[in-house]
């Protein structure tokens, strides 16, 4: 019988929360329960892959990323940008200047930080695409409330 890897995956899922949890868990336990969902005949491929995850499980994780204070000032200028006040070319404008700040902090951010400083600014520029080229008709009218 082939290894069903989604239900492995969910079943590792909930076992890494239980453990990465501030609850006390048995990790052994909880190991050996994802253990018996590889069957005996499974392919080496799944037997090392399952093998590395149930192993991983009962390392520590990564503690959390620390950020520099350019990547905080980086997410100031996107938190003002949102959602972008005035009429369509001021939203617009308002847009582009937040992406423009963003990428000249990027530019001043460390190589490993720059990337993650950037990716902040695709949502800004995907709502700009969107009020330039709406895809439905915009109206100031609300929508319909479902329980009228």
């Amino acid at each position: 019988m082939p290894l069903d890897i989604p239900a492995f995956n969910n079943a590792f899922g909930r076992a890494r929360d239980r453990v990465r949890s501030t609850q006390p868990v048995n990790v052994p336990a909880e190991q050996e329960k994802l253990r018996a969902l590889v069957p005996a005949d499974a392919s080496d491929d799944h037997r090392a892959w399952t093998d590395r995850l149930i192993a991983r499980l009962a390392e520590p994780p990564a503690p959390p990323r620390e950020w520099s204070e350019l990547y905080y000032e980086a997410d100031r200028v996107h938190a003002a940008a949102y959602p972008p006040k005035g009429n369509t070319d001021e939203k617009i404008a308002m847009l582009a200047e937040a992406r423009r700040r963003i990428w000249e902090i990027a530019d001043r951010a460390s190589e490993d930080e720059a990337d993650d400083i950037r990716a902040m600014t695709e949502d800004l520029e995907s709502m700009e695409r969107w009020i330039r080229d709406p895809s439905f008709p915009l109206t100031d009218t609300p929508f319909p409330a479902s329980d009228a």
